[in-house]
């Protein structure tokens, strides 16, 4: 569970106030030279008549501001390195028309205020809360648990699961349940209803999963067709993010991107900007109808990234959670039992050699095991379609099942620069990709 945090703004002034206070003469007698006693009383009394007009003419001013006040601004001489700020003062005079404060008593009726009934629910104006309110109740909170010593059995977490028939199988990401195939799982339905559930089947490639509990007459989740979606569309999550306590929570966002390529090549995934978090793994992406359009199921984690979330597209999502239901695992998807890397482009030019697949390891299982294909070697093509990396493997191998034969196109890299590089084709049955 990701920490919450708190930031705290904090405002500035660059300013600063002074108070207005009178200007204090100083006592010129006290500070120049002597002078005679004659010239000396005749200046003082040259100077304060000239003070007293001062005053006068002072006084007379403000009188004649009245009630509108007196306006003084002051340059501020304060050298502090900040640039000099001008303020306004304002003197007010007493209005003795202002009424004094109503002298009342509390109203034990209070101000009476009503609510205003609208004509239309919140569903038919809001395509959020339209959304919400149909897909949650098919959203559900899953506990995982992990077997422990002396048959404790130790909480694992928490993720999200989406009900996908009314008699009890729930989708989820196989990440949620994975320390769970012995133990089971605890599903929390919207309501609050819990049961223990069986992990019927995971598929790691795909990070999918089943779930089922013994219950009917639930509220199954309705699937769109993931081919029709596109960027910029309403997009919204809902799962447990933090966990149970914050289970059906509602994220909007939009689609921001379609069939992106994260890891491996298995799965094309939808990208969105809604807020994504975890324990919303397995929970639902959904449309504005409130119709599941993926299964989320990764984000970006990092300072550098923000809302970049990814769901498996339901397209997908239906067809590897029918197979695991119907044989706990997965019996269609062929695979030619190899590990390797992609040659790039710019790799291609630096090392003369093409584009494809850089076999880095051939299992012992794998038909290519007793082929000429060697490590290092580079599969260029399958059955004639230019292959150049392993999405494109992995999307071509979708069109053939275990014991379908294939053929690869591979470039041999040769140990010594004296031999011609070759390209050579073999004929290989696939096997089985679980």
């Amino acid at each position: 569970m990701e920490n919450l945090k708190e930031e705290n703004a904090v405002s500035e002034q660059n300013g600063f106030t002074e108070n207005f206070m009178p200007y204090e003469f100083e006592r010129y007698y006290d500070v120049m030279p002597k002078r005679k006693r004659g010239n000396s009383i005749k200046a003082l009394l040259w100077f304060s008549s000239v003070f007293m007009v001062l005053i006068s003419a002072l006084i007379m001013a403000m009188g004649m501001a009245g009630s509108k006040g007196v306006s003084f601004v002051f340059e501020s001489s304060k050298d502090d390195g900040l640039p000099s700020n001008r303020y306004s003062q304002t003197s007010y005079a007493t209005n003795t028309d202002i009424s004094d404060a109503p002298d009342v008593s509390a109203d034990i009726n209070g101000p009476q205020i009503s609510v205003t009934e609208t004509e239309s629910s919140i569903s038919e104006t809001n395509s959020a809360n339209r959304a919400y309110m149909n897909a949650s109740p098919s959203v559900v909170n899953i506990t995982s648990y992990e077997a422990g010593t002396d048959y404790a059995v130790t909480k694992s977490g928490d993720g999200s699961g989406i009900i996908i028939t009314s008699d009890g199988y729930i989708s989820t990401n196989s990440h949620v349940v994975d320390n769970s195939t012995d133990t089971g799982v605890m599903i929390t339905l919207v309501d609050g209803s819990q049961y223990l559930g069986t992990v019927i089947g995971i598929d790691k490639k795909t990070d999918l999963a089943v779930v089922k509990i013994d219950a009917s007459g639930l509220d199954a989740a309705e699937f769109a067709d993931s081919d029709k979606i596109y960027v910029g569309q309403d997009a919204y999550a809902i799962g447990s993010p933090g966990g149970a306590r914050f289970s059906n929570s509602l994220t909007k966002g939009t689609v921001s991107a379609v069939n992106r390529i994260v890891s491996g090549g298995y799965v094309k995934y939808i990208q969105t900007d809604a807020a994504i978090n975890p324990g919303n793994s397995g929970g639902a992406l959904i449309n504005s109808e409130g119709h599941v359009i993926g299964v989320n199921t990764i984000k970006f984690v990092g300072t550098d990234y923000e809302g970049m979330g990814f769901a498996i597209p339901s397209n997908q999502v239906i067809e590897i959670v029918n197979e695991l239901i119907k044989y706990g695992s997965i019996k269609s998807r062929g695979t030619i039992g190899i590990e390797g890397k992609n040659c790039s482009l710019y790799e291609s030019k630096v090392k003369n050699v093409p584009q494809g697949i850089i076999i880095t390891k051939i299992y012992v299982t794998s038909p290519l095991y007793t082929s000429p294909a060697k490590e290092n070697d580079i599969i260029t093509a399958i059955n004639g379609i230019v292959i150049r990396d392993f999405a494109e493997l992995i999307d071509e191998l979708r069109h053939f099942k275990p014991g379908d034969e294939i053929t690869l196109t591979l470039f041999h890299v040769p140990e010594s620069k004296s031999i011609p590089p070759d390209t050579f084709d073999v004929t290989v049955p696939l096997i089985n990709d679980e």
